[in-house]
């Protein structure tokens, strides 16, 4: 598994249930908002974030919910 996946991996495994912006390995923010991340990532005047859904146990059924870059 290359290096980026496995930061992925811990960082979704940390923030269950969260959103999530990265940006060079590095989380940037989380929260159970979208929006909220987003607001952070124009307070911080950051882009080319990437910004994902890390599922519940429940949710997993679906693969990933989402995935942008802002």
């Amino acid at each position: 598994m290359k290096e980026e996946a496995i930061v992925i991996e811990k960082i979704k495994k940390q923030n269950v249930g969260k959103w999530i912006a990265i940006k060079d390995k590095k989380p940037i923010s989380s929260s159970e908002s979208f929006n909220e991340v987003v607001k952070k990532l124009k307070e911080k005047n950051i882009t080319g974030a990437y910004v994902f859904y890390s599922p519940r146990p429940e949710e997993k059924k679906y693969g990933y919910l989402f995935a942008i870059v802002i």
